[in-house]
């Protein structure tokens, strides 16, 4: 009580002079900002079914669809399940996270493949600024001592569809995975062209031999954040 009464005494003195005191209190943390924009958050993956997840492979790994992706007219782009005969198996080299099958360039044709349209809308704010950087990365692969092989692209676009520039990865080759039916990871990074406004990935596989097209890929990646 005579603590308090003393506080109130220096309170009323001190106001009066024209400069209040007040008890100290804690302080509050600042409000909370906005969200952080996609730019500034975890890079995420800007492919759309990425390992081939959502079809429904049949057993001797045929033509099947894949959502999200549109295959090249005339190819048998497909889907494959880990473990079809003839086809790499679950303990495979390959992702060491990987889900049930990956793509495969299917049974016609000498050359197969697909495309996806990537929604980089997020990102323009960045991109102009010439400040967006890009991180391509997949499993590509292929089937024993065959030489078939797969590439992923990246291809950027202006608003009225010119090309600006692309990158790609891959092929693993036939020497590179020793002969060993399976996929190997491989990485591309750089800089999004400024004018950029559209952006498609474009997969491929090609057949070295007659037979079915043993292209493999799995776990493909795209990210945009700010360049370091």
């Amino acid at each position: 009580m005579e603590r308090r009464a003393l506080w109130s005494v220096a309170a009323i003195v001190t106001a009066t002079a024209g400069a209040a005191v007040l008890p100290p209190v804690a302080a509050q943390a600042a409000p909370a900002g906005p969200a952080r924009s996609a730019a500034a958050a975890a890079p995420v993956n800007l492919i759309k079914d990425h390992g081939a997840e959502k079809a429904r492979p049949n057993p001797r790994g045929g033509p099947v669809p894949v959502k999200h992706w549109t295959p090249v007219r005339g190819t048998s782009f497909t889907a494959v399940a880990y473990g079809t005969h003839g086809f790499p198996g679950p303990h495979s080299p390959g992702p060491g996270h990987r889900g049930h099958n990956f793509f495969a360039g299917g049974p016609r044709g000498r050359t197969s493949g697909a495309t996806q349209a990537v929604k980089i809308g997020a990102y323009l704010s960045l991109i102009r600024g010439g400040h967006a950087a890009f991180t391509l990365s997949g499993f590509l692969g292929g089937e024993g001592t065959r030489g078939d092989y797969a590439t992923l692209t990246i291809t950027w676009k202006s608003v009225h569809g010119q090309v600006l520039g692309h990158a790609t990865i891959g092929p693993v080759t036939e020497r590179q995975r020793r002969g060993v039916s399976g996929l190997e990871r491989r990485t591309r990074t750089g800089l999004v062209p400024r004018r950029t406004s559209q952006a498609v990935v474009s997969l491929r596989m090609v057949r070295t031999r007659p037979g079915y097209i043993d292209g493999f890929a799995d776990n493909l990646s795209l990210t945009i954040s700010r360049k370091g």
